[in-house]
Order: C-alpha cells, then structure tokens, then sequence
C-alpha cells in the first residue's frame, strides 16, 4: 500500500511546518479535524457507504499532502481506490492504516517545536 508504515509508531512532522513555521495556525486546523475525518470515514465503511468513503478520501486526498502530510495522501489515494472497488477488507486495512497515521500526525504535532502560546494566556 504505502511506506507509511516504514516508521510505524513514530511522531510525523508536517513538512510544510518544517519548511515554514508561520504555517502552524493553519497546519493545527488540520490537525484537529483529522481524528474526526478518519471517524466519519470508519463509519461510513461500517455503513458500507462506498459512495461516502470515497468522497471522503478523495478530499483528505488533495488536502493531505497540502499541509505537510504526503502519507496521508497515499493511504487516502489507496482508500479512494478501495471504496470505488468496493472491496471492504482493503477499505478496512486503509482506514486502519489511516487511523495510525493521524495518530503519529496528533503526536508530531504536539511534540514539535513551533510555540503553542494560548492567546488567553497572555
């Protein structure tokens, strides 16, 4: 499928947060909803809702490699393929897949070393 796994059970770093920390605002949105994507994306393969999975992966797709995360957007390609063939047991072994990933992304985000001042703190 991928060489996401190559790491497995590492923190991943955003390479555009990397690149350019002024992107951390913008990185951290993703972040947060990420565990929430994947949520919808595992009910929506519980439901059999091919049609659903799909839509959704091909958006986390385009997105994933946007903000810094190209392993996101090869399992969500992977997932995308899966869902149009309606194959449940490889829609399952991405999603599962996925949900480390955004685990390892939660993780690297929280651990990296851009400032995570709170504007309520000041």
């Amino acid at each position: 499928m991928s060489d996401a796994n190559s790491d497995e059970g590492n923190p991943i770093l955003s390479e555009l947060m990397r690149e350019d920390s002024s992107y951390e605002e913008l990185v951290a949105d993703f972040v947060r909803r990420l565990s929430d994507r994947v949520t919808q994306l595992e009910g929506a393969i519980r439901a059999a809702d091919f049609e659903s999975v799909r839509v959704t992966a091909h958006q986390l797709k385009g997105c994933g490699g946007g903000y810094g995360y190209p392993m996101i957007t090869d399992v969500a390609a992977e997932l995308e393929r899966q869902a149009t063939s309606e194959a449940m047991d490889d829609c399952v072994k991405a999603i599962t897949e996925l949900r480390s990933i955004a685990g390892r992304v939660e993780a690297g985000f929280a651990g990296s070393d851009s400032s995570h001042t709170n504007p309520s703190d000041e």
